[in-house]
């Protein structure tokens, strides 16, 4: 419901400010930061950094102080920041005016949502709609997704839409059967059996084990026989490197040749579209594709292999994120929150 309201109202807000400033039919809104107005453009397929100077009527270098980091080269569906500085007095009242509704309506719609989460949770049972991943419903009720894994036998984090889902422990517990009555039928069963074996089973004594090592007298009548060696040790093999797999929680291997460690501290977040896999993932600016990449959490020192298979998008909601790695990664190093300050690690040859 809340991303539904969001894309309306952004589409109400694109239109007042595009009646305010002719330049904007298909940018996605603007914003106010530190008392400066920017466009939020979406790079179309084939524009560059010279086709947004013409279409709006600045410079490039205005164009990177607004987006620190940003290449020569942008990217397809990357959003960028454009300054509008050629906005009138009246325009900047209008654009003021619009972005304060916009963000009270966000209030209401994040209250609603809430009292409707209170709801739902009473009740313990949420059907799951269209885009929801098990990742966001178990952040959602502020449990962990191993949890409701459990509460609905699932083997995996794949769900469905309108597939009716036990997300509280209150509610799980409700529709389990009592384990006590299952260790008292448990303890019966155990209590005939044992009976019944103490009361019909013959008594026969228990044979004596084989004698397999000589005994002193043996060892004196045979002098010259060669003394027993003991069994070699099995731990005498030269241990094999370890293989580094995603998912594993081993420490960081000693770089060897010339690899060298490379390390960055910074904010790590969910992918939020791989909330149905089953991989550990992850995106990241520098770190080459296929790479393994050390994520550590710096609260509870945690830590996780993951896999790097795609960059991190560079926009300025992204400034201060160094990885995004896929929800069952996160789920093993902060299940509580939604972000966590993390050390990333890896080796560059």
């Amino acid at each position: 419901m809340k991303r539904l309201f969001s894309l309306l109202f952004a589409s109400w807000l694109t239109s007042i400010i595009t009646q305010a400033h002719p330049l904007l039919p298909d940018s996605l809104g603007m914003e106010k930061k530190e008392g400066k107005f920017y466009v939020l453009h979406r790079i179309e397929q084939g524009q560059t950094l010279y086709s947004l100077v013409r279409k709006y009527n600045t410079t490039i270098q205005a164009i990177k102080e607004a987006n620190p980091g940003l290449p020569d080269n942008v990217r397809y569906d990357q959003v960028v920041r454009i300054p509008a500085s050629n906005l009138s007095r009246k325009e900047e009242k209008a654009v003021s005016k619009a972005l304060k509704k916009e963000e009270q309506a966000e209030k209401r719609v994040e209250r609603e949502v809430r009292q409707e989460t209170a709801k739902e949770a009473n009740s313990g049972i949420h059907q799951v709609e269209p885009g929801q991943t098990l990742y966001s419903l178990a952040s959602r009720y502020g449990v962990s997704m191993g949890d409701v894994r459990k509460w609905n036998n699932l083997t995996s984090d794949n769900i469905v839409s309108g597939q009716p889902l036990i997300v509280s422990e209150k509610a799980w517990r409700v529709r389990e059967p009592s384990p006590k009555t299952e260790t008292a039928h448990r303890s019966d069963s155990s209590t005939d059996v044992s009976r019944t074996s103490r009361n019909d089973s013959p008594k026969t004594e228990r044979p004596a084990p084989p004698r397999t090592m000589p005994t002193p007298a043996e060892e004196a009548s045979h002098p010259n026989e060669p003394e027993r060696s003991a069994p070699e040790s099995t731990n005498s093999a030269p241990s094999e490197p370890r293989i580094i797999r995603p998912g594993d929680t081993g420490p960081f291997p000693n770089p060897g040749g010339n690899a060298k460690r490379v390390s960055e501290i910074g904010l790590a977040e969910v992918i939020e579209q791989s909330g149905n896999s089953n991989k550990y993932l992850g995106l990241h600016r520098t770190a080459p594709i296929g790479t393994l990449v050390l994520v550590r959490n710096d609260m509870n020192q945690q830590s996780i292999w993951v896999k790097i298979i795609g960059r991190l998008p560079d926009t300025s909601v992204n400034e201060k994120v160094i990885v995004k790695i896929s929800a069952r990664a996160f789920e093993k190093l902060s299940p509580a929150d939604r972000r966590f300050r993390a050390e990333v690690s890896y080796l560059h040859p």
